[in-house]
C-alpha cells in the first residue's frame, strides 16, 4: 500500500503564532513527498460567511471560500499534480471524498501535517484511524494555539491510539 501526505488547514485565515513556526517543517516534507512521487493532499477549510461553525462556536468568519484568506500560504502553495480537499467541517474525511481517492489509489500509509493539532488535525488522525489507515504524525510539523493543547492532543493520538509521533526529519528518512 501507498503513502500519501495531508496537508490540513495551512491557509491565510487560519494561520496563528505557533503555525508560522512549522511552516519550515511541512514545506521540507510536501517537498520530500513529491520528489518521491507521493501524493500530497491540501485538506482545506472551506467556509461559507452564515456557516454553522461561526454560530454554534463563536469564532469569526475565517476560510471564506474563494476569498485570499481561503488560499493555502504561498510558502506552501500546492502545485500540479496535488489534491485539494475542500473540508465544510473538522475532518478532512468528514463529508469529502477523500477516503475514495485514498482507496483508488491504494494508500493505506497517511502523514498528517498541519493546524490545529488539537482540533482539525486531531480529528482528520482519529478518522484516518477508524478508516484503517495506518497514520504518523510530525510533531515539529503540527502546532496549536498553544504547547499544552498541542502536546494533549499529542499525547492523545500516541498513548490511545498508538500513531507514530516523530520528527520531521524522521518522517523524511521514512518516506
Amino acid at each position: 500500500m501507498g503513502k500519501a501526505v495531508i496537508v490540513v488547514d495551512m491557509q491565510k485565515d487560519n494561520m496563528f503564532k505557533d503555525a508560522f513556526s512549522i511552516v519550515p517543517n511541512v514545506k521540507r516534507l510536501v517537498e520530500e513527498a513529491r520528489r518521491k512521487g507521493i501524493p500530497v493532499v491540501y485538506a482545506c477549510d472551506t467556509r461559507h460567511p452564515d456557516d454553522l461553525l461561526f454560530k454554534r462556536v463563536g469564532l469569526p468568519p475565517h476560510a471564506i471560500k474563494n476569498t485570499e484568506g481561503w488560499k493555502v500560504i504561498r510558502e506552501l502553495a500546492p502545485e500540479e499534480g496535488d489534491l485539494i480537499v475542500e473540508k465544510r467541517m473538522l475532518s478532512a474525511f468528514f463529508g469529502t471524498s477523500l477516503d475514495s481517492i485514498l482507496r483508488e489509489k491504494k494508500i493505506g500509509s497517511l502523514i498528517v501535517a498541519g493546524i490545529a493539532t488539537d482540533v482539525c488535525l486531531l480529528k482528520t488522525v482519529l478518522d484516518a484511524f477508524e478508516l484503517g489507515y495506518e497514520v504518523a504524525v510530525p510533531s515539529d510539523g503540527c502546532a496549536a494555539t498553544s504547547k499544552e493543547r498541542h502536546e494533549a492532543a499529542l499525547k492523545i493520538m500516541s498513548e490511545t491510539l498508538k500513531i507514530r509521533i516523530l520528527k520531521t526529519e524522521e518522517m523524511i528518512r521514512s518516506l
